[in-house]
């Protein structure tokens, strides 16, 4: 399994996992949600997704504690 962080720019990912945050919960964020995943900035910087309708901006060490799979 990879996490959010690692995984390819512009497609569909199903969460698996994600850390017991509220916040990302309040965010639409949760286990089994679908999001997409627009872009990550290089050296550390932030992962841009879209999750229902809303673009999200996940700081690197949250991202890489969210584990994805694909999207069908």
């Amino acid at each position: 399994m990879k996490n959010i962080y690692e995984v390819k720019n512009n497609q569909s990912y199903i969460i698996q996992d994600i850390p017991d945050l509220k916040l990302l919960k309040s965010l639409g964020i949760r286990k089994n949600a679908q999001v997409f995943k627009k872009h990550s900035y290089k050296l550390g910087g932030p992962v841009l997704l879209t999750v229902d309708m809303s673009e999200i901006a996940l700081g690197k060490d949250v991202a890489e504690k969210i584990v994805v799979r694909e999207a069908m």
